[in-house]
């Protein structure tokens, strides 16, 4: 496929045929996965990573936008076995609508211009208009960074990827590199408090409940070392103040009462 024929031709396809917005630029994200994928057959990608994407709430409601796409044949979709995200098939409206040359003499300005048309009949703002035309990364395109920044690894990783994809999509001011800035801060304090593996936090539940707040950029405060015995042992007793017994007088005045 070629990115510019299919986004010229799909507004082409739009002047005769009616799809709702929200079935417009879930065209738009799909298609731009398939471009940065290198044009692979089929697209993996799961529901809450569109629901990003698109910045929907509900997951009715893309399931919803999907199947308009579905139902006016522009995308082939499989559903995803446990374990297995779902797959996207992106049907060339150039090829399948005889639009196949009409974006051979045609320059940027004029892309611009066409995807621009569907933010203006959605009444959208300029910032959304650039959205379209030069899209974001994906919410997760930096988890790995959070992930590889984070002091615990295990099996608990799906689970984290939703918690991490949550957290953004529900606070607008927390950015990526907030979240990975928290995962390191949080691995310094497990570290300078010389935490055991099994004391710290999984990913998934530091990401939940709003946790991971204390740890993020102009929060977090670095924690002293825990105090320890003579020789360098922790001992949690040593807190306690101590004192000297004269244990021989003490036995005397036992045996005597």
């Amino acid at each position: 496929m070629n990115y510019l024929d299919e986004i010229l031709a799909f507004e082409q396809w739009l002047e005769t045929h009616y799809l709702p917005i929200l079935p417009q630029l879930l065209w738009y994200k799909l298609m731009y996965l398939c471009n940065r994928s290198g044009w692979s057959e089929w697209v993996t990608v799961d529901n809450l990573r569109l629901m990003a994407a698109t910045q929907v709430n509900r997951e009715a409601t893309l399931i919803k936008a999907r199947d308009d796409l579905i139902k006016a044949g522009l995308v082939e979709y499989q559903k995803g076995k446990k374990g297995s995200p779902n797959r996207y098939r992106m049907v060339s409206v150039a090829g399948k609508f005889t639009f196949k040359n009409v974006a051979k003499n045609v320059d940027k300005s004029e892309m611009k211009n066409a995807v621009e048309s569907v933010a203006k009949r959605a009444d959208i703002d300029k910032h959304k208009q650039r959205e379209i035309y030069n899209p974001p990364k994906s919410l997760v395109e930096d988890f790995e960074g959070f992930w590889k920044a984070y002091p615990k690894h295990g099996n608990d990783r799906p689970a984290a990827e939703r918690a991490y994809c949550k957290v953004l999509r529900e606070d607008c001011h927390i950015r990526e590199q907030d979240l990975v800035a928290a995962a390191a801060n949080y691995a310094e304090a497990m570290k300078v408090l010389g935490r055991e593996k099994n004391y710290i936090r999984s990913a998934a539940s530091f990401l939940t409940d709003n946790f991971f707040a204390a740890y993020l950029p102009g929060q977090y405060v670095r924690p002293e070392r825990e105090r320890t015995a003579a020789g360098g042992g922790k001992n949690r007793f040593n807190q306690f103040a101590q004192h000297d017994y004269d244990f021989g007088a003490l036995e005397k005045e036992l045996v005597v009462n």
